[in-house]
């Protein structure tokens, strides 16, 4: 049987929903492949959140533009780069408000989170409010049969009253949500999606990526297509291509990302002769391990009654700063002393208050303690002892920094000032407080992350480069598996998911020569 689409996409987050809606939009047929058996990627896990600029939602308070975005991007990104190039850059700012106001036309419920701002209020450009975009809760039941099929999968309870427990209907976190969003209109606009379809192989046709092939059912099926998308996310879930790209050392239990993200696009377009940049780069998240599961510490790194340290004892950052300086603070320390694994070290008012990893605030699991998972102790001595960590350096920065708290004032690091700048400039800082009250606890804390931001070299319409500079036609890429334009740094919360649905309707919308045709 032959099987011919305008656009074939692969990966089915919410980046190649997006463009599969918007494809139809206009007109073409469409496939998503997913390796998957379910629906949404690492987006539907996550808090969903948009780093938009110059669109129209904006509050009057908060107007933005597209001058604005733009003096903010070069103050932040400095130079560029082949992957950050000027023509990138000024396509994420344009594109920006064109999404913004499809996704609204679409009736994709978007509203600001207007407690949040730009990561760096201090630059030319930048916004207290009003960039940060994310969508509202659904009921799941709307999919109809494709419910089952969204990740998280409904849960409908265990045990002898599961089968009279309803299953969850609405959805719970904002990325959920927006997948589910994008979900409902491929699947009722004509949108084909194989799911347990991984992807083979890309065909080649006169030099241009002329299709894909894909295992469904046991078999290899070739589809042709005039377009491919790789929408697939990044490699940050094979340990062969951390360990040859990223720095060391690194564990693919570190990421937070879905299982399938094992670069297999990323290589099969490489094959094809595709340029790279930036492998050695991702979007870094601090994170502690649990029953071999990584947790984000965003939330319990930043409460009173903590602090991380390294392995001599000492601290090295500010520990309410943005992910993504988190991990690249570890790596950057290491090179003077072990500090992978660092160490979060709280007090029991923290325990008593603060969710952390898996277990809820004054709830931790004995079995928890017993596997070294976390570290209970009655004194910091006797922490430091079971830590393997120098005694005499913790208890000197535990002093220290108490006598921080006490004055309000983190004279080393200006911890949470930045925080407190950006969240409208409350007076007292949140994130300090002293580590006096026994019993003391510790997690280990890792160089985790999101999703890696090194990959395919594509241009402003999200073409696929050759190491020569030209695009190979047919090839286009979004996402985790395209090189990002900041590898260094990140302009807001939400920007990983943001830079990659524009680029994803970059890609769509290349062909009709306007973004605004689809409005």
């Amino acid at each position: 049987m032959e099987f011919n689409y305008d656009l074939v996409v692969v990966g089915a987050g919410a980046a190649g929903l997006l463009a599969a809606v918007a494809a139809r939009r206009l007109g073409q047929t469409v496939l998503v492949v997913e390796a998957d058996r379910l629906v949404g990627g690492s987006t539907a896990l996550t808090d969903g959140r948009l780093w938009l600029p110059g669109h129209h939602l904006g509050a009057k308070s908060a107007q933005d533009s597209p001058e604005d975005a733009t003096a903010y991007l070069a103050g932040l990104l400095g130079e560029p780069t082949p992957a950050s190039s000027l023509e990138r850059r000024a396509a994420y700012v344009s594109a920006a408000g064109h999404l913004v106001r499809w996704l609204t036309s679409s009736k994709i419920p978007l509203n600001p989170v207007r407690s949040l701002g730009d990561y760096h209020p201090e630059l030319p450009g930048a916004k207290m409010q009003g960039r940060v975009l994310q969508t509202q809760p659904m009921d799941r039941k709307a999919l109809g049969e494709w419910e089952d099929k969204l990740r998280p999968e409904p849960e409908s309870g265990s045990g002898p009253l599961a089968r009279f427990l309803p299953k969850r209907r609405i959805t719970e976190s904002t990325g959920e949500s927006l997948v589910a969003q994008l979900l409902l209109r491929a699947t009722a606009n004509g949108v084909d999606i194989w799911l347990e379809s991984p992807l083979v192989e890309l065909v080649s046709t006169d030099d241009r990526i002329s299709g894909v092939v894909v295992r469904r059912d046991g078999a290899d099926v070739t589809v042709s297509a005039e377009m491919v998308l790789l929408a697939s996310g990044g490699f940050e879930r094979s340990q062969e291509l951390r360990e040859e790209y990223l720095p060391l050392p690194t564990q693919t239990d570190w990421s937070t990302s879905v299982a399938t993200n094992t670069g297999l696009a990323l290589q099969r377009a490489m094959a094809h002769g595709a340029a790279t940049a930036d492998l050695d780069a991702a979007w870094w998240r601090p994170v502690m391990v649990a029953d071999g599961v990584s947790y984000p510490l965003d939330g319990a790194r930043e409460r009173a009654h903590s602090l991380i340290v390294d392995s001599v004892g000492d601290r090295f950052f500010d520990e309410c700063t943005i992910d993504d300086s988190v991990g690249r603070a570890v790596y950057d320390r290491g090179y003077g002393v072990r500090a992978v694994p660092s160490f979060l070290v709280m007090d029991n008012r923290h325990r008593q208050h603060v969710p952390l990893g898996p277990w809820p605030a004054n709830n931790t699991p004995r079995k928890a303690i017993e596997s070294g998972d976390i570290v209970r102790a009655s004194t910091l001595n006797d922490l430091a002892q079971s830590l393997g960590i120098d005694r005499a350096g913790l208890l000197g920065s535990v002093v220290r920094f108490n006598g921080f708290a006490a004055k309000g004032k983190d004279l080393d690091f200006g911890r949470g000032e930045s925080s407190v700048t950006r969240e409208g400039g409350k007076r007292r800082n949140p994130s300090l407080g002293k580590l006096d009250k026994g019993p003391f606890w510790a997690v280990k804390v890792y160089p985790g992350d999101a999703g890696t931001k090194g990959g395919l070299l594509t241009d402003a319409d999200s073409r696929v480069h050759r190491g020569d500079g030209t695009a190979i036609e047919g090839l286009y890429a979004c996402g985790g598996v395209a090189a990002s334009i900041f590898k260094r740094t990140s302009p807001g919360p939400g920007a990983a998911l943001g830079e990659s649905l524009i680029q994803a309707f970059l890609a769509v919308t290349a062909g009709s020569r306007s973004a605004e045709s689809i409005d």
